[in-house]
């Protein structure tokens, strides 16, 4: 069922709290995953730069996989927080723009806006660089039929964000593991 030209309902409301409450863990996520790039760069950077030191205790196939594990972490969790980032700001914009047009000014130019929606979505969408416009139109379409479908967005990457998270966390695990597998006796 399509929610264009019907009222916002309290269920609509009440979901958007809930996302979003839900959603603020993104954030903290996202530290968590600063500090933790920054600590299996610095291993790494140790590791390299000790590379004479290290392949006496450690043997070469361990050192190797593990460095493979700790920089296939590193790309995974520098992708979890372009998530976390987007999850963030595009919450940030959102609740901007709701404030704007439900204040009373918001509401006069909503009003006197003359333009249909669908023609002012491909106006707003028009400047940007393809595939974003393309993008652009499609999300203003769903939020025409779906007043919770910016919501829903943020929902899925936020779940894409979880998972590149425990990947990360996997993957600096298994490099751990390797490298204790792989000390010399």
């Amino acid at each position: 069922m399509s929610d264009e030209g019907q009222p916002l309902k309290p269920e609509h409301v009440f979901k958007k709290v809930v996302w979003r409450s839900t959603l603020e863990m993104s954030e903290s996520m996202e530290h968590a995953t600063t500090w933790s790039i920054t600590g299996i760069a610095a291993i790494v950077g140790l590791f390299i730069s000790n590379l004479d030191s290290v392949g006496k205790l450690v043997r070469p196939e361990g050192l190797r996989w593990s460095l493979i594990f700790f920089t296939a972490s590193l790309v995974v969790g520098a992708l979890s927080k372009q998530f976390g980032m987007a999850v963030m700001k595009g919450i940030a914009m959102v609740e901007k723009i709701e404030g704007i047009l439900s204040s009373e000014q918001g509401q006069a130019l909503m009003n006197q806006m003359s333009t249909p929606l669908p023609k002012l979505m491909d106006e707003i969408a028009e400047p940007f660089w393809w595939p974003l416009s393309m993008m652009m139109r499609k999300e203003g379409e769903k939020g025409m039929k779906d007043y919770l479908s910016a919501d829903k967005r943020f929902i899925t990457l936020f779940c894409v964000q979880m998972l590149l998270v425990n990947l990360h966390g996997l993957f600096t695990a298994i490099g751990l593991v390797v490298i204790a597998a792989s000390i010399v006796a």
